[in-house]
């Protein structure tokens, strides 16, 4: 497949269109020196006319076809490689979100859509590359007994940096709850939901697998769950967990009582 079609046929009419202006200069220069006499002029100019017509005509229809072509081919690579898209915002794998960028950046087509893909690879090689080093950094970290406050502080930043790298690029998927209890019963679910709304106002049952689970919601950090998860345990329930909702339950209807998990 060519690259950039409509480019080379546009090309090659501005190459024609330069060849009938030169044959026009031609035949004035002819006319001018009155080395034609008037019966051959007017079959030449009538040649230089058809020549020129022909050529724009079938050229102008070359470019055309041509762009429509091109656009047709950009469409299906658009809509093949959107696909691959989600996937890479939703992959909260960081490995697996390098290896896609890695594959999308051999495999596009070249142009734009390759480039782009390309620099997108850098970048994540880069934050990957901290990301490994931030978490070997935790470990020797957590062997100190008496940290200083510059190493807590660097610490802090180490912890930033795994944390962004391992939440997904969707900021659909990178919500994360506290489920602070499950009953069967409603009832009893929302005894536990007027207690969690007091710790957060953004709490509410949702229903998975026959359980009312009370849960709390709207946290977008793993971090910023982890602050609330002590105070969770230590007033509904002592057995409280986090979880990411991506994997969790990634859809929730509104139903009748409550929420559900499909």
């Amino acid at each position: 497949m060519l690259s950039n079609t409509g480019t080379v046929s546009l090309y090659l009419y501005l190459f024609f269109i330069v060849i009938g202006l030169l044959s026009i200069f031609i035949a004035y220069y002819l006319i001018k020196k009155g080395s034609l006499d008037s019966d051959k002029l007017e079959k030449l100019l009538s040649y230089f006319k058809w020549v020129i017509i022909t050529l724009a005509v079938s050229t102008v229809t070359l470019i055309v076809s041509d762009l429509f072509k091109e656009r047709d081919q950009d469409i299906e690579e658009l809509e093949y490689f959107d696909k691959y898209v989600n996937d890479v915002k939703s992959e909260d794998r960081p490995l697996v979100r390098l290896q896609l960028a890695k594959y999308l950046s051999i495999v596009a087509p070249s142009g734009e859509m390759k480039k782009s893909w390309t620099n997108y690879y850098d970048t994540i090689k880069k934050e990957y590359d901290d990301y490994i080093e931030a978490q070997n950094n935790l470990k020797k970290d957590s062997a100190i007994v008496n940290p200083t406050p510059q190493q807590i502080k660097q610490t802090d930043e180490n912890k930033r940096k795994v944390e962004l790298f391992e939440t997904p690029l969707s900021s659909n998927n990178a919500e994360w709850f506290i489920i602070a209890a499950g009953d069967n019963d409603i009832g009893k679910a929302n005894i536990n939901l007027d207690k969690a709304i007091k710790i957060n106002h953004n709490s509410t049952i949702i229903k998975k697998g026959g359980s009312f689970r009370t849960v709390l919601m709207g946290y977008f950090s793993k971090t910023e769950a982890e602050s609330q998860l002590e105070k969770v345990r230590n007033e509904l329930n002592p057995m409280s967990y986090i979880v990411r909702k991506a994997t969790w339950c990634n859809t929730i209807e509104r139903g009748s009582d409550c929420l559900i998990c499909k």
